[in-house]
């Protein structure tokens, strides 16, 4: 019984989060690797393909196209930048990176990724009408549906 009470304890602690322990577990394999170094990796390589969107890479700051990756585990986008993914060659032609590296560039663009697409999502939640929430963004003919 008291086993009972601790996993549900621990349900409650995990839905309260607004995420799972999957999407946690994989922001810690995100937030284990160095950034910086990423960083690095992404702008010395990575960039000219995926800033200018070259054969259809998608582009860093398009909000859209990362959400839907985002949905996708830290190992799935890792294991395609290390192996190549459709016209991306095995790391993005550089054979010479480590794996080490190609994950940390992984992890920033995840770790910027997930900065974009919150920004954008807040950018849509303030441009949607709300008679209550966000009256400023609704028309008169809007206000008049709800009145």
């Amino acid at each position: 019984m008291r086993l009972a009470g601790v996993i549900w304890a621990v349900a409650l602690l995990a839905a309260g989060t607004g995420s799972t322990m999957a999407e946690d577990a994989d922001q810690n394999r995100v937030s284990s690797h160095d950034l910086a170094l990423g960083e690095a990796v992404f702008t010395s390589t990575c960039r000219s393909c995926h800033v200018e969107a070259a054969e259809g890479a998608p582009n860093l700051d398009d909000a859209a196209e990362w959400e839907r990756r985002l949905q996708q585990d830290f190992a799935t986008l890792t294991r395609h930048a290390i192996e190549g993914h459709g016209r991306m060659p095995p790391k993005g032609g550089y054979t010479e990176l480590l794996d080490t590296e190609v994950a940390a560039a992984v992890a920033y663009v995840i770790n910027r990724s997930q900065e974009i697409v919150a920004t954008w999502k807040a950018g849509k939640d303030k441009t949607r009408c709300h008679p209550i929430d966000n009256p400023d963004a609704c028309s008169d003919k809007d206000m008049e549906d709800v009145m």
